[in-house]
């Protein structure tokens, strides 16, 4: 909530409001509630994009802002008035957030809330004591150690970076000759553990929330097909993103209910929230949750399936004043990318003409690369190289549109 000494405009520090256009959104948002911003990014003032630089009151560049020390003083530059609030929707910096919360006396996510949120180990070993169905998990710093997780467990195991983000540098390990390798890769040591858990079988998708100081205000659910490790090892998949305008019908009530059980376990509030989770043999298992909005424009996703304004109703939970709006449901969002056969430079694509007949009523946004522009690696995410993004009151019109142009559009590469 906002302190009850606070008068004038708010004061909000925005960590990185110019990595990508996306960011600007939650910026505007904040200014729209008529509060000053602030900004501190890696990048110099005259670099800044016009878009960021007409949206901040002050900024300062830090080109170590995951040094607290470097970062705070950063911050105490611009602390004129005082911070009401600091805020930032980029993984890495989500602990730094919160170091110059607990620094400067802001409310909101604590730094012990936010190393839960980033430390995936340390994140499940507390949900289960909360009774959170989780895989089992440890860190480990020697291939010893693995080998004997896995032998204690089985495999395949997965393992990955303690505080990493999304499918980037994770490796499902199927064999004890598999896990060396990645430990290899992971480069594990007494002074760089490396978190290691159970292969869970099944669906994978995400369920992201608003929360407000009374709970959470608004939810959505959405699916991955494939999951992000399958997707992210094979360049021939078209994967798709798919957000559902059910959530609130039936089959989701589990799922709403482990993510609310999730957030009061880790007593978040006034807070926007990216939690992972898998179905299977084995049932609903939590994967991970981080303490942010979901990546790759997600949310756009969001207001436009459900024809609000998100970003505004975002800013209004941070700030802890009531929600305006509520999700409409009327459409499913989805969102699936076409990767070119190799990396080199786009020489041209086939089947537009047939997927824009078929699928360009429902299509709202999408990207085709030029013949010439340089393709991008399959870590790079979703929003890169050739991509789709369509809305339908079906969902499951939604999802047959999708595969179709998955099925339909080829990129070419040289």
């Amino acid at each position: 909530m906002i302190p009850a000494a606070t008068t004038g405009p708010m004061h909000v520090l925005f960590l990185a409001p110019d990595t990508h256009v996306y960011n600007h959104g939650f910026v505007r948002a904040l200014k729209g509630l008529g509060a000053k911003v602030s900004g501190i990014g890696m990048t110099a003032r005259e670099r800044l994009s016009p878009e960021a630089r007409a949206l901040l009151d002050g900024y300062r560049g830090c080109d170590r802002m995951l040094d607290n020390n470097t970062l705070g003083k950063a911050a105490q530059e611009l602390e004129k008035p005082a911070f009401d609030f600091i805020e930032t929707i980029d993984e890495p910096l989500v602990e730094p957030a919160a170091a110059l919360r607990e620094r400067f006396g802001v409310p909101g996510l604590s730094l012990q809330r936010a190393r839960l949120c980033r430390d995936k180990v340390a994140m499940k070993e507390f949900l289960r004591q909360h009774e959170i169905p989780c895989a089992r998990s440890g860190a480990v710093d020697s291939p010893k150690d693995a080998l004997t997780f896995a032998e204690r467990w089985g495999y395949p195991v997965i393992v990955k970076p303690i505080a990493g983000f999304g499918s980037l540098s994770t490796f499902r390990c199927g064999t004890a000759a598999e896990l060396e390798s990645a430990l290899q890769k992971l480069k594990a040591t007494g002074a760089h553990r490396i978190a290691i858990e159970e292969f869970i079988e099944g669906h994978e998708g995400f369920c992201d929330s608003m929360s407000g100081e009374q709970g959470i205000r608004h939810e959505f659910a959405a699916h991955y097909f494939p999951g992000c490790l399958e997707a992210a090892q094979h360049r021939w998949i078209s994967p798709q993103i798919a957000v559902t305008n059910r959530v609130e019908q039936g089959g989701y009530e589990e799922l709403r209910a482990m993510n609310r059980r999730v957030l009061q376990a880790l007593g978040i509030k006034n807070a926007a929230t990216h939690m992972e989770w898998f179905f299977g043999p084995k049932g609903m298992k939590f994967s991970e949750i981080a303490a942010r909005p979901a990546g790759e424009k997600i949310w756009d996703m969001y207001g436009v399936a459900n024809e609000f304004d998100v970003y505004r109703e975002w800013a209004l939970a941070i700030v802890g004043k009531p929600g305006e709006q509520k999700p409409s449901r009327r459409y499913a969002a989805g969102s699936i990318q076409i990767r070119p056969g190799k990396d080199g430079h786009f020489s041209g694509h086939r089947g537009i003409d047939a997927a824009m007949k078929r699928c360009g009523e429902w299509i709202y946004e999408r990207n085709v690369p030029e013949p010439g522009t340089a393709t991008k690696g399959l870590d790079k995410g979703w929003l890169v190289n050739t991509w789709f993004r369509l809305k339908h009151p079906d969902y499951d019109t939604l999802r047959e549109l999708m595969t179709f142009l998955g099925e339909t559009v080829k990129a070419d590469a040289r």
